[in-house]
This record gives structure tokens, sequence and C-alpha cells, in this order.
């Protein structure tokens, strides 16, 4: 899954399966899409993968699952965290929390230091004695 800052508060979330779930459909299901099968359903790549990205509001996190094929869940093993279902499964969490943080503004540049001049060291006066 991999996640990006988008405009006005929004986040954009790529959602990938490796090949290896062995399905010939899949769609990303969750809280943002009420668990719809038919709204994000994911494109299948040149690996034999699926993919699909997401444009989410940033600032929370989103519970979400795998259909594959229409009738199997699956997991996403890269989630940023599993929150239990009422299902007596695990759903997976895409966390925007960090998204939504304020940018912190460019800090101004210090004009250039001045040289400063070296103030010259005072000569010291010869006592006259020597070291013997």
């Amino acid at each position: 899954m991999i996640k990006s800052r988008g405009a006005k508060g929004r986040a954009s979330v790529t959602f990938t399966l490796d090949r290896r779930v062995g399905a010939q459909t899949a769609a990303v299901c969750g809280e943002w899409n009420d668990w719809s099968a038919g709204a994000d359903v994911m494109r299948r790549d040149a690996g034999g993968g699926f993919s699909v990205t997401v444009d989410l509001e940033a600032g929370r996190a989103y519970r979400f699952r795998y259909l594959l094929d229409g009738e199997r869940w699956d997991n996403d093993w890269a989630a940023d965290a599993y929150v239990p279902n009422g299902f007596g499964g695990d759903d997976c969490v895409v966390d925007l929390t960090a998204l939504a943080e304020a940018v912190p503004p460019a800090a101004k540049k210090a004009p250039p230091a001045r040289a400063a001049k070296k103030a010259a060291a005072p000569a010291t006066k010869p006592t006259g004695k020597t070291a013997k």
C-alpha cells in the first residue's frame, strides 16, 4: 500500500495485491465506500496482480479488506493495523492521520553572516627580563 498527501486535505492510497492471491477479480472494500464490491474494483497489472488508487480524506484511519472473486475475503498483510470485526476475522486498517498534520513552514534563511573584523590583539611590552 502506497500513501501520499493529496490536495485540500485528501490522500491518495494505492492498494495492491500480488498475483499469488490466485483470484480472477479483486475489489477493495472499506468504510469509505460502504464495503461496496463494485466501488473500487482493482485492475490487473502487467505482473498478474491487482491494484487500484483511491482518493480518501486524510486525518483519519479506515477499515478495509479485499474481496476476491466476489466471495473470498483477504487481508492486506502490509496494513498499518488490524482490528477484529464482527464476523470472526480481522479488518485491515489504513492510517492517514499523519498525512493530515500541518507541514511546518519552510524556515527563513538567516542573512549571510558578515565577516567580523577581528580586533588586533594588543602587543605585549617586553619586560626586559630574559629567561635563563
